[in-house]
């Protein structure tokens, strides 16, 4: 009798077992899938976030880019003009000075106002001696 009793005593307590082995594992294979869906949705945020990051960088770049290629440009070309400008400014001065016996006009002064070179040994004329002799070839 005692033994019939233990060998159903047994029999419930690994029924008991196998059923709580069977709740562990759903436990633990439902622990293991939210775990997985949540490092799942977290690797998404995480790449969606990197991905950003780097398409903002791209264009920040490429942006900063255009804009100064966009300068040089712009630069280059107001210096090409500059030049240009400046080139035809003293083949006209040389001109100038060519058809004026030598004759070269500046800026004097502060205020930048235009003088020339006057020949002081040639003295002065004119009634009041206000009038004087270019320098010049």
């Amino acid at each position: 009798m005692l033994k019939a009793a233990f060998s159903e005593h047994e029999k419930s307590v690994r029924a008991e077992l196998s059923e709580s082995e069977k709740r562990i594992s759903a436990a633990i294979l439902d622990h293991d899938r939210k775990l997985s869906s949540a490092m799942s949705q977290r690797t998404k945020g995480m790449l969606r976030m990197v991905s950003q990051t780097w398409l903002t960088i791209v264009l920040v770049s490429a942006l900063s880019i255009a804009v100064s290629s966009a300068i040089l440009w712009w630069q280059g070309n107001r210096i090409i003009e500059n030049y240009t400008t400046i080139r035809k400014q003293k083949n006209t001065q040389a001109i100038l000075s060519e058809r004026n016996s030598g004759v070269q006009l500046t800026t004097c002064g502060e205020q930048g106002r235009r003088c020339v070179r006057v020949n002081p040994q040639a003295g002065t004329f004119g009634e009041d001696s206000s009038w004087m002799i270019l320098a010049g070839k």
